[in-house]
């Protein structure tokens, strides 16, 4: 089956599953508030460029405490019912803080499409239909009044989004592209014919669940982008933590570009909890205040490593502090890896 072929599939699949189980809700579901310009330093629309990456994937920086307290006094001058609502056992703030930590996706992510999908975080009481909050998402719904029980509730929900959300990320690192052809720096068509060239990953992974930019409106981007920005002054978030500083080698990151206080640093999200490092030939760069690294030898070349003592080890939850080879002079130092390297 060619690209082409697959993608329209794909695109008129998921077109049906949200008019079966309401992906796209009426205006009158959601707030004033969501249709305002928001405050702050949002700036104007991009459609190439909805969240950046860095923000998307900060799994960090909010706690549960920050979502309880935001679900208790929102940006629409009252509570939501999600603040003491309960699916399968499980709070609202919970199911949200587990998806997050689990897939590495922004609290603010679920919190947005709770609201933008069926406007749940600006209901006072519990809406009607139950189907907005049940399949919020869509989630084992094939039509109208046909969905899955064992996915029904705001918590299973949630985690289906966080697993979809999560392999579209990470099928644009493996493939560049999602399997309906969203991939940052690559010109695709939404559905309302509009080309978007998506600058990172998080803008590509939202057009590949929601292909529609719909300024002004319900059901697109545009919608996500203004109610995430409103929510982030709410919250008083300003990004990940450590991000304008840049995180060192050895730092925990999510992307690359929170690495940045070294040139040309990668982030190495295949360990626990992603490490920031660099290629190297031998040294490995060091800067006052920053603790040393070594450059360790891989089968693909060296990259630098934090350094640790085998007497008094310092390492990261996770990591373990334990002898390697260097490069290009075949020394041998004590430094950080992975407990199940």
């Amino acid at each position: 089956m060619s690209r082409a072929l697959r993608s329209l599939l794909l695109f008129v699949a998921g077109a049906l599953v949200a008019l079966a189980c309401g992906e796209e809700p009426a205006t009158t579901v959601l707030q004033p508030l969501d249709f305002t310009k928001p405050e702050g330093e949002a700036g104007d629309f991009d459609r190439n460029g909805i969240v950046e990456s860095a923000a998307f994937t900060d799994s960090e920086t909010l706690d549960r405490q920050s979502v309880q307290r935001f679900l208790g006094k929102t940006p629409y001058g009252r509570p939501s019912f999600l603040e003491t609502y309960q699916s399968n056992g499980v709070r609202a703030a919970d199911a949200i803080m587990q998806a997050s930590r689990q897939y590495r996706l922004n609290p603010l992510v679920f919190l947005v499409f709770a609201e933008v999908t069926q406007g749940l975080v600006g209901e006072r009481t519990y809406p009607f239909p139950p189907e907005r909050v049940e399949y919020v998402f869509g989630c084992g719904c094939l039509q109208a009044k046909n969905c899955l029980p064992t996915l029904a509730g705001f918590d299973r929900q949630v985690d289906c989004l966080g697993r979809a959300l999560r392999a579209a990320i990470d099928e644009i690192k493996a493939n560049e592209v999602t399997a309906t052809g969203w991939g940052p720096d690559v010109v695709s068509v939404t559905l309302d014919n509009l080309k978007v060239t998506p600058v990172d990953d998080a803008t590509a992974a939202l057009y590949d669940r929601t292909p529609r930019v719909a300024e002004g409106e319900v059901g697109g981007t545009w919608i996500f982008w203004n109610v995430w920005n409103h929510y982030t002054v709410a919250l008083d978030y300003i990004g990940p933590i450590g991000f304008a500083d840049g995180r060192w080698i050895g730092e925990p990151c999510q992307t690359a570009a929170m690495c940045s206080a070294v040139d040309g640093a990668i982030c190495a999200d295949n360990y626990p909890d992603g490490l920031c490092t660099v290629s190297c030939n031998g040294q490995c760069p060091l800067q006052p205040g920053r603790p040393e690294s070594f450059c360790a030898r891989f089968p693909g070349g060296g990259y630098c490593l934090p350094i640790c003592n085998l007497a008094a080890p310092n390492c990261r939850d996770g990591y373990k502090c334990v002898n390697v080879a260097g490069v290009g002079s075949g020394d041998v130092r004590s430094v950080c890896t992975p407990e199940a390297g």
